[in-house]
């Protein structure tokens, strides 16, 4: 009995732990560098960043704002299920779509191409005239452009429940403020699958315990 009431606890504080690990708080990103310029001069994803001593790969959903490599701020983070605060208020069918725009720009991350017009086609889910400024203002061609609207089409199509399926994402929205150098100016809000490392070292050193308190129960 005394055994069974130990694992017990201690799959309950596992998971607890889990949940814990994946609830929404705050964050340092620190940019290590911009992604690519192969898109009309402007750098499109993914973009790589420190995060607690963890090394995250982000999608940027913000055209407007800049970002520089050192640059530094504190991000909230959310999930699809909690959006409050974020950058794009009461928008959650867009960052369904954007999440699913993310997940295919993951899934193509060896095309460098196809991820900068998946990257645009993010920006374009919350502001749609990115798509007719691209050509004119940016320099891209009308072959970018239309796979720009079809990723767009395609993402819009997702917004309705059950058409297809999106990542659980992660959204990280600056605290203004918060950013070093101050002077930059407002940092851009990004999103990212969940990084699983500190989950998955919380949940191996507790059962490690684990392990432990049953040899001893043995013992």
């Amino acid at each position: 009995m005394k055994l069974t009431f130990r694992v017990t606890a201690l799959i309950v504080l596992l998971l607890a732990a889990a949940t814990i690990a994946s609830a929404d708080g705050v964050t340092r990103l620190t940019l290590n560098n911009g992604g690519s310029d192969i898109m009309g001069g402007v750098f499109v994803g993914p973009y790589n960043f420190t995060s607690n001593g963890q090394s995250l790969q982000l999608i940027c959903d913000d055209f407007y704002n800049n970002v520089y490599s050192g640059e530094s701020w504190t991000a909230t983070t959310t999930t699809l299920s909690n959006l409050s605060g974020v950058m794009f208020a009461g928008s959650t069918t867009q960052y369904q779509e954007a999440a699913y725009l993310v997940g295919l720009l993951y899934a193509n991350i060896g095309d460098p191409q196809k991820v900068g017009e998946i990257q645009w086609a993010i920006w374009a889910i919350f502001d749609t005239q990115l798509l007719t400024q691209a050509g004119p203002k940016y320099g891209l061609t009308d072959t970018q452009v239309g796979y720009m609207d079809s990723y767009y089409a395609d993402a819009l199509a997702c917004g309705s429940p059950g058409t297809c399926s999106y990542p659980n994402v992660t959204l990280y929205t600056p605290q203004l403020g918060s950013q070093v150098p101050y002077g930059d100016g407002q940092p851009q809000e990004y999103i990212g699958v969940p990084e699983p490392g500190t989950l998955v070292l919380l949940v191996a050193g507790l059962l490690a315990l684990m392990l432990l308190v049953i040899r001893r129960s043995h013992a």
